[in-house]
């Protein structure tokens, strides 16, 4: 063989090796980056799973904080409109007195007494300052005659027979009274058992 011969063989073994070398070097690389490429891939889902739980979480606390502060404030709303309660009620026992004192004056000795007459002019500007002053505490009396009998705000002391039906309320012998929404003192009334019933005679 030739020199040329040879050296041309030994030449294209040498560029052979080289080509297969770089091809290998080349798949490898792709290998490591493709491995790389799934290990940040999967490290970017971790990342968004971790992002997602922490942001459900932080929303979750600002709810539960936003609940607690609504709580807070209407603890603090009721506690200023019901801490007068006690002293409502107190004060109530003297306006019901007032009114006593009013039914208890006869209407015909008003006519013939100036006195008296200025007497009850006197209680009866008491007693609508003092009304004043319950509703500006949010204190309200409520109307019960002529309404349906309700346990809830009315106390029956007793029962009559009358020309109006079952349940309806014939007399209000003390008023009742509301602070904000809620029941102060229950009004005591009379309530209707409905018009008497007739026994028929027996043949």
């Amino acid at each position: 063989m030739s020199d040329d011969n040879k050296n041309k063989i030994d030449m294209t073994k040498e560029f052979t090796e080289k080509t297969e070398k770089k091809k290998s070097n080349t798949i490898k690389t792709n290998e490591k980056s493709k491995i790389s490429s799934e290990k940040n891939t999967n490290f970017l889902e971790d990342l968004k799973k971790k992002l997602k739980d922490t942001e459900d979480k932080l929303l979750r606390e600002l709810a539960e904080n936003d609940n607690l502060r609504k709580r807070h404030e209407k603890e603090i709303s009721d506690s200023h409109k019901f801490a007068v309660k006690n002293f409502s009620l107190d004060i109530l026992n003297v306006t019901d007195n007032f009114q006593r004192a009013l039914q208890s004056i006869p209407r015909d000795d008003l006519e013939n007494s100036v006195v008296l007459k200025n007497l009850v002019i006197g209680i009866e500007s008491l007693e609508k300052e003092m009304h004043v002053i319950l509703e500006r505490y949010g204190i309200k009396s409520f109307s019960s005659l002529g309404e349906k009998f309700n346990p809830e705000v009315h106390q029956a002391m007793t029962y009559k027979s009358d020309k109006n039906e079952s349940g309806k309320i014939i007399e209000e012998m003390q008023k009742g009274y509301m602070i904000a929404d809620r029941l102060l003192r229950p009004a005591m009334v009379v309530v209707s058992k409905g018009p008497e019933k007739k026994e028929k005679n027996k043949s």
